[in-house]
């Protein structure tokens, strides 16, 4: 089943898509010039996250890297989910967060299902995929608490988790 609305905006749509590696919070704060689509691993920055794992650089999927490519060139506001107002304490998250609600609500869904069932769901497909669990964790902003990779590791190479995000088939 497709999960977005086919009458839903693209760009908006897109980075809902995003938002399956990510945290709610990161994306609706991801900047046009955060998204580097050039070179052999297109990819986005974090840099705004609550843990040093969570920032990091996140490969983007092949299937999205055109609907990036569209909203960085479209953008209005210079974020890749544009229009999207502020809460009183300047946070742009709970938009998208209301936005989420009604499109899962509309589309059947209830309260057992909700944002963060998007990574949940991703974090199933590495796995099953035989990602390692070092390369899923760069990917998704996870610690790793061991003495070898979590403390002295640099972490996975971009190209290595560009390679096993494209080892996963989520439906868009």
């Amino acid at each position: 089943m497709e999960f977005f609305d086919a009458s839903a905006d693209f760009r908006e749509r897109s980075g809902f898509q995003v938002l399956i590696f990510c945290r709610d919070g990161i994306a609706v704060t991801c900047r046009a010039f955060k998204v580097h689509l050039d070179g052999e691993a297109p990819y986005f920055e974090v840099e705004d996250a609550k843990t040093h794992a969570g920032r990091r650089r996140v490969p983007i999927h092949s299937k999205l890297q055109d609907a990036l490519q569209e909203a960085v060139r479209d953008s209005t506001d210079g974020y890749i989910i544009p229009g999207l107002s502020l809460d009183k304490y300047g946070d742009r998250s709970n938009a998208i967060g209301m936005r989420f609600g009604a499109l899962k609500r509309g589309m059947g869904f209830g309260p057992l299902h909700v944002f963060h069932s998007f990574r949940k769901t991703v974090a199933t497909l590495l796995q099953q995929a035989g990602v390692s669990e070092d390369v899923a964790a760069g990917i998704m902003g996870h610690d790793i608490p061991t003495m070898s990779y979590g403390l002295y590791s640099e972490g996975a190479a971009l190209k290595q988790m560009a390679e096993a995000i494209e080892r996963i088939d989520y439906p868009l």
